[in-house]
């Protein structure tokens, strides 16, 4: 069986429900209820066994029935006559109700009656056409001017059209221009070392040994643990241990170079002891120790290549080009 939700119920069907209980159900209970008592007297007043006690609770059960609808209909009945005579009575007090008319529409059509032939209907329709479509342009006119001046006019309360970001996109956001930010810092840093490198460096290494020679300097620029497995042997001129220990100080403390900082001293020799092992030798040709090799800024007579102090900046390095920049 189907049960209507009471949201699908309209307000005539629940009308019609209710009625039903109210004028069936409800008595049918009551009546049910009441004949109980009555067939229980009946009973012990009857002689002992002369009628069942079933057929006198349906025989009470349909008297009782019989009056409610007996009485039921009676009053139904007066209803409707006295509704019959105030429906009379208002007909009687305005004979023109029915046909939606008034005795003034007749004095109105007397004097339409009354009037001189010589008017012309054409020319009256064609004066009331006009007027009217005159009305109808004058109406579009001010609906129009109305809508223009409602879409450029914007209430001082009207919330704005950019809505505020959420706050998952704003953390988003914060991280990815930190990570850029950082980017391009370290690139501006190695173009800056790579471009030392090729200037201090070009008495010494040939030019088409140059990138690799850069590229495995930027790559412990950009990892204090980097610790190459191949030793640079290729040079022009004859370099010693005191060169090479002031060209990694001097590209290390541009990086952070120190006590809890990037780089250390331990990492700039293990780097140089590795990359350059035939320059870190003693005259007798024994390998110096890492101690030694610790000391980056030691210097001697014979040095080609001095330690560059960074400037106020704290990045570029003293040669021509960067030198102009510094100055600029």
């Amino acid at each position: 069986m189907k049960i209507d939700s009471p949201s699908s119920i309209t307000s005539c069907e629940a009308s019609i429900r209710l009625e039903w209980i109210s004028t069936r159900i409800l008595p049918g209970v009551a009546v049910l209820l009441l004949s109980i008592p009555l067939c229980q007297w009946a009973d012990s007043n009857l002689p002992d066994g002369i009628v069942p006690v079933s057929i006198i609770y349906l025989m009470i059960v349909i008297i009782l029935w019989s009056m409610y609808m007996a009485v039921q209909y009676a009053f139904v009945g007066m209803a409707q006559t006295r509704k019959t005579k105030d429906k009379v009575t208002m007909e009687n007090s305005n004979p023109h109700a029915e046909d939606g008319q008034t005795p003034v529409f007749l004095l109105e059509a007397k004097s339409f009656a009354n009037e001189p032939e010589d008017i012309n209907p054409v020319g009256c329709v064609e004066a009331c056409s006009n007027n009217i479509t005159e009305t109808e342009v004058t109406e579009e006119i001010a609906v129009t001017d109305n809508k223009v001046i409602s879409d450029d006019e914007t209430p001082d309360n009207e919330p704005s059209a950019v809505s505020a970001a959420s706050p998952s996109s704003t953390y988003q956001q914060g991280i990815d221009d930190f990570y850029q930010s950082q980017a391009e810092s370290q690139k501006k840093k190695l173009d800056t070392i790579h471009e030392y490198l090729l200037y201090i460096m070009s008495p010494f290494v040939y030019e088409e040994d140059m990138d690799e020679f850069c590229t495995d300097l930027l790559r412990f620029a950009t990892d204090h643990n980097y610790r190459p497995e191949v030793e640079w042997k290729r040079y022009k001129t004859k370099l010693s241990s005191f060169d090479v220990r002031h060209l990694v100080w001097s590209i290390a403390i541009r990086l952070g170079l120190g006590k809890g900082k990037v780089y250390s001293n331990d990492d700039c020799a293990c780097y140089i002891e590795r990359r350059f092992a035939s320059l870190c030798v003693t005259a007798s040709g024994e390998p110096l120790s890492h101690s030694t090799l610790r000391n980056l800024t030691v210097t001697s007579n014979s040095d080609q290549i001095h330690c560059d102090i960074q400037g106020a900046d704290g990045l570029l390095f003293h040669i021509p080009s960067q030198l102009g920049i510094e100055k600029g």
